[in-house]
């Protein structure tokens, strides 16, 4: 095969599939059709492939296997309920439409019409703000924390206490009337009371950036502010100045906390975590917060949403569900009080989805060492949310392939890095990462084990919507990952002697550790033996074949790869594809040596025959390639007699060349006229370079005899050229060209005799 591309891939698959040898054609078609088997698993997100597939340990996206989706979590709303500051028995509850006022009769909590609203679309937040029962309710619909006082007959919008023009307020913290922070995206934002309205306070705002902040709350009457972030507690305390994060006052290894609630907003240091399903107690022992577990609420609890203390006492609410339960203290501990609690049925049940959230699949093992994995997946991607997948073959080192993400308008991009995720490109849309679309693009290359894994990030910019991974329609494959160990490098063969050909054919041998597996593709190099400098690549090459024949210059005007190189020894590597598209490392390096001539081409024909084309000696371009296979019919013509210059190259260290052209003709075998000129044509000294050089350009003039008795029209003039010096080479036409020239004609018919004398009279 001689599709050669310098330093690029060879992708033309027509051309290359007219090129290439039957059996060797047939061979890559049956590997590509029937590849060996394949390491492959398949998700379906049901209930009965989902304990053997996902981590739940390592899980935190939602794996629902009644809808076949994977998903966000539903972001959890942490301020549902609140006690007023002066004590009181009674607590506001947020609903799915506003908040109720819950209070004591004596016998059972009661709700207080007229102390409720039922009139905002989707609250997030509410807090018993400061003076008994204004409320403080953050309304998503029109941007605003509203603040709700008592007139005598309901409750009031009080805009001189309310905040406007916030955008994704997650949570919020009072302390006392005057004191508002806010948690906006990872911000905590501080409001105070300026006599006349609320402003912004950046002077008690965490002078440390958050990460995933879940809850705030407020401290020392507003002037410190507590964070939950999703491993800890970060306390920040107020200098005088400005906040400063306060070592002793953090918390650390967290699990899954979802809200923080302060004992005492005003002077206290107790705070309660809600933490998985218990509600954890830590008080400030002097130097640090300490676990108590008498203030803790450990069993009896599903699903604990919100927590608050009440102000005065160790009494407080939790929301289980639907469920504000009260705990109060006995002396010993926390004991729940029935009558003191209360089933909320349209209490607010999330604000959204969270971000991030990631699934992770257990490991597979193939059975032996893999070091490329690939997964593919199907999504439901709404704008302004991505997944992206990472993969690892040991179970540790994970490296990021690809994402896919929602874009506005309803479209999506699929991207890939090749840099773990530092950069990313666009390669087509999340339909071509499908577990059904064939994409040799999502393979990576990780470090090698038996521990396949993927790893799902899931994303959202719009808590209103999440990014699924999930079949349309539902119980089809929507995760499959594979694994495939790249072939053995290939062991190119070595050569103890050279070439005598400036084509040889290389070769060398493939093998795989996946059983069947096959070669679908090559790529060769070959350099100088001195210091490796690759003169020829021939990029990828479609081809089952194992060999490469290397090419050299059929145009007159252009030298061959190997002559070009200057040297006639070299070396040359090779990497393969297996049926899935995955390379090998490079092989050895092996090498080889050529002496051989190459490229005979005629430069001169002096007096052509009609209709024979002239070379121009100055020209290469109009010089006459002999190609092998040539007959007697395609050679070009000379008139017996006439002069014929012709130019040979050789690879190899020769002093020497010998030359000999033979012709037969009626009177047996002959042999031309044959003289070397001492410049070649166009100018420069015959040989061009020193005798001995590794490369060479050779000239030689020779002629038949002119009489057509000897040389008739139609004899073909062979050439025997042989080299000698620190290698030999020879160059036979025939076998590699039926001949150089062929004869038409005679010099004697370019003649004219001129009968010169005198009158005899």
């Amino acid at each position: 095969m001689r599709s050669l591309r310098m330093g690029g891939a060879f992708w033309a698959w027509t051309r290359f599939r007219a090129c290439l040898p039957l059996a060797a054609a047939l061979t890559l078609v049956l590997c590509l059709a029937f590849p060996a088997a394949v390491l492959a698993w398949d998700y379906t997100i049901s209930g009965t492939d989902t304990p053997s597939t996902i981590d739940p340990a390592a899980t935190t996206a939602v794996v629902d296997t009644t809808n076949r989706e994977i998903r966000l979590p539903q972001r959890p709303v942490p301020d549902l309920v609140g006690f007023w500051e002066s004590g009181e028995y009674d607590y506001v509850v947020l609903t799915a439409s506003g908040f109720r006022h819950y209070a004591f009769d004596g016998t059972q909590m009661r709700e207080v019409g007229v102390l409720g609203r039922q009139d905002t679309s989707n609250p997030l937040a509410v807090a018993a703000r400061g003076n008994y029962p204004d409320v403080l309710v953050y309304d998503p619909g029109q941007q605003k924390l509203r603040h709700y006082s008592f007139t005598g007959s309901g409750m009031a919008y009080n805009p001189a206490l309310s905040v406007a023009g916030l955008t994704g307020v997650l949570a919020v913290g009072t302390a006392s009337q005057s004191e508002v922070a806010a948690l906006v995206g990872t911000q905590v934002q501080h409001y105070s009371f300026t006599g006349s309205g609320m402003a912004r306070n950046t002077i008690l705002e965490p002078s440390a950036p958050l990460t995933n902040p879940v809850d705030v709350a407020l401290a020392s009457g507003g002037y410190d502010t507590v964070v939950l972030e999703p491993d800890r507690v970060r306390w920040f305390s107020f200098t005088g100045s400005g906040t400063a994060e306060n070592p002793s006052l953090k918390l650390l290894n967290l699990t899954n906390p979802v809200a923080v609630a302060v004992a005492d907003p005003q002077s206290g240091y107790d705070i309660a975590v809600i933490d998985g399903t218990q509600v954890k107690h830590y008080s400030f022992d002097g130097n640090q917060l300490r676990y108590n577990a008498v203030l803790s609420v450990t069993s009896g609890l599903t699903n604990p949403r919100a927590v608050a203390i009440r102000p005065g006492s160790y009494d407080r609410i939790i929301v289980d569900g639907n469920e504000v339960k009260y705990y109060s203290w006995t002396g010993s501990g926390l004991q729940y009080n029935p009558n003191l609690s209360k089933t909320v049925a349209d209490i607010a049940q999330g604000g959204g989805y969270r971000s991030p959230a990631a699934a992770l699949s257990q490991g597979r093992d193939p059975g032996y060492p893999v070091s490329w994995v690939r997964v593919r997946a199907a999504h439901e991607l709404p704008p302004n949310t991505t997944v992206t997948w990472s993969v690892t073959a040991d179970g540790t080192n994970w490296k990021k392939r690809w994402r896919a993400r929602g874009l506005p308008g309803g479209s999506t991009v699929l991207e890939l890095t090749d840099d773990d995720g530092a950069t990313w490109y666009a390669a087509g849309t999340a339909a071509d990462a499908l577990p059904s679309a064939d994409n040799g693009a999502l393979w990576v290359r990780v470090p090698a084990g038996r521990s396949v894994r993927w790893r799902a990030d899931m994303e959202t910019s719009d808590p209103n919507g999440t990014p699924k991974i999930a079949t349309n329609p539902r119980g089809g494959v929507a995760v499959r990952w594979e694994a495939d160990a790249p072939p053995n490098p290939p062991v190119p063969k070595t050569y103890g002697t050279c070439f005598a050909t400036t084509t040889p054919t290389l070769e060398w041998t493939f093998s795989d550790p996946d059983p069947g597996d096959c070669q679908t593709a090559y790529q060769v190099q070959i350099a100088r033996a001195a210091d490796l400098s690759v003169f020829l690549d021939t990029g990828k090459v479609l081809s089952g074949q194992t060999q490469y024949t290397v090419p050299t210059s059929s145009s007159p005007d252009a030298a061959g790869p190997l002559w070009n190189s200057g040297t006639y020894r070299f070396r040359y590597r090779v990497r393969v594809w297996d049926s899935r598209d995955i390379p090998s490392d490079w092989s050895a390096w092996a090498d080889f040596c050529v002496a051989a001539f190459e490229r005979p081409r005629i430069a001169r024909i002096v007096s052509p025959p009609p209709g024979q084309v002239s070379p121009d000696p100055a020209n290469p371009a109009t010089h006459i390639m002999i190609l092998p296979g040539m007959t007697a019919a395609q050679l070009p013509k000379a008139k017996a007699g006439a002069k014929v210059v012709l130019l040979l190259d050789s690879v190899g260290p020769l002093n020497s060349v010998s030359w000999a052209f033979s012709y037969t003709g009626p009177q047996g075998t002959k042999y031309a006229a044959v003289n070397i000129p001492v410049s070649l044509p166009g100018g420069g000294s015959n040989p061009m370079r020193p005798a001995g050089s590794e490369t060479n350009r050779w000239a030689v003039e020779f002629w038949t005899d002119p009489s057509l008795a000897v040389c008739p029209s139609g004899t073909v003039v062979g050439m025997q050229a042989s080299g000698s010096g620190g290698v030999s080479a020879g160059l036979r036409a025939p076998p590699y060209a039926e001949g150089v020239v062929v004869t038409e004609g005679s010099v004697y018919a370019d003649w004219f005799v001129v009968l010169q004398g005198r009158d005899a009279n």
